[in-house]
């Protein structure tokens, strides 16, 4: 049995004691270490004293019965010995609480536990009798779990049981309240697995059924059940029956099964192989980007860069191309992000030419849309056309864009554009970081958002890595040292913390040539917060480098054990003790 170890600063008795407390903060606190008071007391006692304990618990709130459920989950079957009969009644209970994800993460622990039972006929007896009792429950979301554990164990118990569960599923398929049916339509992907203990004409009537079913909601999964089938033996009997559905789905009266629909198209064409796909659904995939719902055409732009992998290169020109260039002017920018994302992986299947003369011009475009989320997106997918066109072609389109994104009001804007410099370092070189680039570079190096300091201190060092110390002093580290005499301290940490990120790099002559001068300069900056950095920039470097550096950063750290603010000074001899 596992031996978790106590982390909490607290006794184990008042962790036990908190479980029967009235704070339900402190109740929450108790349950997530369920594991250690198992640990702690050893299997007899969990399985005598703790589980009847949790039994007491399962009326009470929701959150409680999610880190429950959550902490049951981890590994309580090794803390009860491995005997995962005495877990049953309380993922059973737990199967018919109000919160969905408890019920489901109950259902599949009862799935792992089925699994685990000494012998088929166990299985079968104690899975049989779960399920029933969960059907027979007056609380209707209980049917939520039967659907998820009758695919677990249908093929492991008798055909008289195979009949009864079917029976049971057919009485769900046909309830009254919309949600019982829906938990239905969801799991029937995992029922229809087991094909042919659950028969064609089973299958048949059950889609059928939700295919009328007046609950978009209930139609949308059946998307997922037909995938499904197409992957078993029933698609070659029933070939025109699966086709035939599938098109019924795409021109649903409702948007929102259409979506579901265009958002499994990919899956789609994977189960019924290239041609299947480009004889029944590539025109459905392009009506889709033509829709009135902006919803719509965005889900349908998204997947273009799978399902272009079925599609002719030709067809792509002729058919795909003249609607992407409608969607780049989409008054919706979420309908222009989607395109920005996936527009670019056709590049590699039309080759140099067409990329050049049709995706070049919508690539541009995009780079200079208004909603920066757009370019951000585009940017990140950069690689799909430079690895056809060549990067030097692009990099003179790319530096406006960039120039733009650096000064976004939106700080995760900014952020997220910083990444974009290794990618190009690491595809141009040294060129493509002009004097004007490394100014945006060291404009976010000064940001007043923490964040975009620091991914800037980060990208920093990925060019150090890619283009060497070398280039770095020559162009960049200078500049950055030269913030130590800005008067907003923040730019003076921003020194310290690219010293910290950098260190890997420096040898020890540069450290004493260079670094060493600005801490024992910044040693002496009237801001606190300053002083105690250079405290911890100094261990760190005496640590990772060593040698002659040693003994003059230690130096540095003894100036600092007499300063006039307490905490620096703590820091300081802290340090020189650590050394």
């Amino acid at each position: 049995m596992p031996k978790i170890e106590n982390t909490t600063g607290m006794p184990i008795n008042l962790i036990i004691d908190e479980l029967k407390s009235d704070d339900i903060r402190k109740r929450i606190h108790s349950v997530k270490h369920l594991d250690l008071i198992a640990s702690t007391i050893g299997p007899e006692r969990t399985k005598n004293e703790l589980i009847p304990f949790i039994q007491e618990l399962l009326d009470d709130d929701d959150e409680v019965l999610i880190e429950l459920v959550e902490s049951l989950s981890k590994n309580f079957i090794e803390l009860v010995g491995g005997q995962v009969q005495v877990l049953l009644p309380t993922f059973e209970a737990l199967c018919r609480v109000e919160d969905a994800s408890v019920r489901e993460k109950a259902a599949n622990q009862l799935k792992k536990c089925f699994t685990l039972l000494p012998d088929q006929k166990k299985i079968e007896e104690l899975s049989m009798g779960i399920i029933k009792r969960l059907n027979d429950s007056d609380y209707y979301l209980a049917k939520n779990a039967v659907v998820i554990l009758i695919p677990a164990v249908i093929n492991q118990v008798s055909q008289n049981n195979q009949n009864d569960l079917i029976n049971i599923i057919v009485k769900i398929s046909q309830d009254q309240i919309p949600q019982v049916r829906k938990f239905s339509s969801m799991y029937f992907q995992d029922l229809v697995k087991h094909y042919p203990i659950v028969n064609d004409a089973f299958i048949q009537n059950t889609l059928n059924s939700f295919i009328k079913d007046e609950q978009d909601f209930i139609r949308m999964y059946i998307v997922d059940a037909l995938i499904s089938l197409s992957k078993t033996p029933f698609f070659l009997k029933q070939q025109n029956f699966v086709m035939n559905m599938f098109k019924q789905l795409a021109e649903d009266q409702s948007w929102r099964v259409r979506y579901y629909f265009c958002e499994k198209l990919a899956d789609i064409g994977d189960s019924v192989g290239k041609e299947g796909y480009r004889k029944n659904f590539q025109n459905y995939h392009l009506k889709f980007l033509q829709d009135n719902e902006p919803e719509m055409k965005s889900i349908a732009a998204l997947k273009i860069e799978r399902v272009s992998s079925f599609m002719e290169a030709e067809e792509i020109m002729n058919k795909l191309v003249p609607l992407l260039k409608t969607i780049q002017q989409d008054q919706n920018s979420f309908v222009r992000n989607s395109l920005a994302s996936s527009v670019l992986a056709l590049s590699p299947i039309i080759g140099k030419k067409n990329t050049s003369e049709q995706i070049l011009p919508i690539f541009l475009n995009l780079l200079k849309d208004q909603d920066s989320e757009v370019r951000i997106t585009l940017f990140k997918k950069l690689s799909l056309i430079t690895n056809v066109l060549g990067v030097d072609s692009l990099s003179q389109s790319v530096i406006p864009a960039l120039t733009e994104l650096a000064q976004d009001k939106n700080w995760r804007i900014r952020a997220s554009t910083i990444e974009v410099l290794s990618f190009f370092a690491r595809a141009i070189g040294p060129e493509f970081l002009s004097d004007k680039v490394l100014k945006l570079l060291l404009d976010w190096l000064g940001d007043k958002v923490y964040s975009v300091r620091q991914t800037a201190i980060q990208q920093t060092a990925q060019l150090i890595q890619i283009l060497g110390i070398a280039w770095a002093d020559r162009n960049l580290l200078t500049k950055i040292w030269s913030f130590q005499s800005i008067q907003n301290y923040l730019h003076r940490l921003t020194v310290l913390f690219t010293i910290n990120q950098i260190a890997s790099s420096l040898n020890n002559d540069y450290i004493l040539k260079t670094i060493l001068p600005l801490l024992q300069q910044m040693s002496k900056d009237s801001v606190a917060n300053i002083r105690s950095n250079v405290c911890k920039t100094s261990i760190l470097l005496a640590k990772e480098k060593g040698g002659n550096i040693f003994d003059p950063l230690k130096k540095v750290l003894q100036s600092l054990c007499d300063d006039q603010d307490p905490e620096v000074k703590y820091q300081a001899k802290s340090a020189l003790e650590s050394l």
